[in-house]
């Protein structure tokens, strides 16, 4: 038998075809094992496009996305001659080869485009580079949804052929899937982000809210001061002594007013800014711990009923500090400060007008902490209530706010830092009646508390 003969050349392409087939095996595995480790979608993009030409011997190939609010699909990923020129580009997402396997979710193979009615010599034009085989493969997920289409050019030896059509459709099932999860993942973190900035903006906006009020009632109280002054100065009998002591007169009485609502501007502004910052840190992964230190709890109660006096009394409520003689206690202050004053604050706002808020602050005997001694904060309010399953969910994770705007953050800061001082919360409610939240905190006076 000569070596040319029909046996030995049935044997040779056999023996190729064995090779070829390796090759797409060994692809496969591959693209597989990227796309189980590596993390960035583009990456994952490049080394199956890559793959892929090295595969078939091609000279380019590249992915394009659907961008469905716009109806194109867009050159995602380009390698070959062209890529400076076409990555990016935009075409009608029913334009070309690549246009109408989208459409129909059909693969396709192209010897030569020239006898291809459907495809564009637009894209060609723009990159001076001539395209003369092609296959093409939608990019399609397990939903059925159809993401893109990947395509592979100008094979140097030789035709695309069946078993580069059936290994370019593996390698695009693969990558359809990893984009569609990227998608999602994407989705996910968008809405994470979305909810954190509508929680970020729910918490600085009660924080401003004094800082606000204050700065009406001081214009309120600037104009009326304006209003006295014009009037006495029309007066053409009134002296410049009796003048200067009408003016001083009314100075003396909205002075102490007027010092109350800057230390109130300044106190607010600074807690804000702290608070800014709090969350800047979160965001970023950097949240710090509990700062304890010696702490007067009622200190801090005092200057929470001081800022929030005034979004009592717009909404017509009556807002109570009861005090009881406290232990200085180790605590985070700042933190503790946020505590009350998301509670303080919740409780205004569920409060109708001509009802009362209350702020009591007492040490109780408590055998669940250590030295059976605690520090025990209730805010009382006379308003709506609200039923055992909403007091339930109030101080967990499946908490909504009812409040227009409203996320939930209040509660989650409160339970947080109470958590973090190893304290306990409870709620008492009757729907029309009123709510009573309380929390314990162990009294701590040793030093050197962590």
């Amino acid at each position: 038998m000569s070596e040319d003969s029909p046996a030995t050349l049935d044997q040779d392409a056999t023996t190729h075809l064995l090779r070829q087939r390796e090759r797409q095996l060994q692809a496969v595995v591959s693209v597989t094992r990227a796309l189980q480790t590596r993390l960035q979608l583009d990456e994952l993009i490049k080394y199956a496009v890559l793959t892929a030409m090295a595969t078939m011997d091609a000279d380019a190939g590249s992915l394009l996305l659907h961008d469905a609010e716009r109806n194109k699909l867009i050159f995602r990923y380009v390698e070959g001659p062209a890529k400076d020129k076409i990555t990016g580009l935009e075409i009608a997402d029913t334009q070309g080869v690549a246009g109408d396997v989208f459409q129909t979710g059909r693969s396709r193979i192209s010897q030569d485009v020239n006898q291809d009615r459907a495809h564009s010599t637009d894209i060609d034009q723009q990159s001076a580079y001539t395209t003369r085989s092609l296959i093409t493969v939608p990019l399609q997920a397990g939903t059925g949804e159809v993401l893109g289409v990947i395509q592979v050019l100008n094979k140097h030896t030789g035709e695309f052929d069946a078993s580069d059509l059936e290994v370019l459709e593996v390698l695009a099932t693969q990558v359809a899937a990893t984009i569609l999860n990227a998608q999602l993942f994407e989705k996910a973190q968008v809405a994470v982000v979305v909810d954190l900035l509508g929680q970020m903006s729910h918490d600085i906006k009660n924080l401003l809210t004094p800082v606000a009020l204050s700065g009406q009632t001081l214009r309120m109280m600037m104009n009326d001061f304006q209003a006295q002054v014009a009037d006495e100065l029309k007066k053409p009998t009134q002296s410049g002594t009796q003048l200067a002591d009408t003016i001083d007169g009314v100075m003396q009485r909205i002075g102490a007013d007027v010092d109350e609502i800057f230390n109130i501007l300044e106190e607010s502004t600074q807690i804000a800014v702290q608070r800014s910052r709090e969350i800047a840190d979160t965001v970023k992964g950097l949240s710090t711990a509990p700062a304890f230190e010696l702490t007067d709890l009622n200190e801090i109660a005092q200057r929470v009923c001081r800022v929030l006096v005034f979004v009592a009394e717009k909404s017509g409520v009556t807002l109570i500090d009861d005090l009881h003689p406290l232990p200085a206690s180790l605590l985070d202050p700042k933190r503790l400060y946020n505590v009350l004053y998301n509670l303080v604050n919740n409780a205004i706002g569920a409060t109708p007008s001509g009802g009362v808020v209350t702020l009591r602050t007492s040490v109780k005997r408590l055998g669940e902490f250590p030295d059976g001694n605690c520090l025990q904060i209730d805010v009382v309010d006379t308003g709506c209530g609200m039923t055992a399953e909403t007091a339930e969910k109030l101080f967990t994770g499946r908490v909504r706010s009812t409040k227009k705007g409203g996320t939930g953050l209040g509660t989650r800061v409160v339970k947080s830092v109470v958590d973090a001082h190893e304290g306990l919360l409870s709620v008492t409610s009757t729907v029309g009646a009123g709510t009573t939240i309380t929390a314990k905190l162990p009294l701590r006076m040793e030093a050197g508390r962590e």
